[in-house]
């Protein structure tokens, strides 16, 4: 009788396990898919929040470095040339960068550029804010406005 209790306790050890196991690998594989579709929502989330927000006349409406509370670069439903110029030279630093995530209520990096040449101060740019290189994820995200009086797209890359 000794011998088949034993045998009994093994297996219930054994199946307890082995059940443990099952439930260690649904959990992981529940959970393991969701991190990237989970960095994709945010960072499509966040490029939503950079374009709204360029795409808007700013907060206070004459912002400059120092009181800027929401970054904006629309006058009258078009792109202010003053504005650009504000947002270009608020992200030529790293503070000044920083801050520019802070009011946009971002944590990746972003960077925007237009469809048409970009003239700020009177030399042309490429873009304004910063690009990760070595980036695992990246999105794009395309606004239409109008600069110079003629109709542009605005693409906003959010990087990770």
């Amino acid at each position: 009788m000794k011998k088949a209790q034993a045998w009994g306790f093994d297996l219930l050890i054994g199946g307890t396990i082995f059940l443990g196991a099952i439930i260690f690998f649904y959990l992981f594989t529940y959970n393991y898919p969701s991190s990237g579709e989970e960095t994709f929502d945010i960072l499509i989330y966040e490029a939503g929040l950079v374009s709204d927000s360029l795409l808007s006349e700013g907060y206070p409406v004459d912002w400059n470095e120092t009181n800027v509370v929401r970054i904006g670069i629309l006058s009258q439903n078009k792109i202010d040339s003053n504005k650009l110029e504000k947002f270009y030279n608020l992200t030529n630093t790293s503070s000044g960068y920083a801050k520019s995530k802070s009011a946009f209520n971002v944590r990746n990096d972003y960077f925007v550029n237009l469809s048409e040449p970009t003239s700020v101060g009177g030399v042309q740019v490429t873009g304004i804010g910063r690009l990760n290189d070595g980036a695992e994820n990246l999105i794009k995200r395309e606004r239409f406005t109008i600069y110079n009086n003629k109709p542009v797209t605005m693409y906003v890359y959010m990087s990770k």
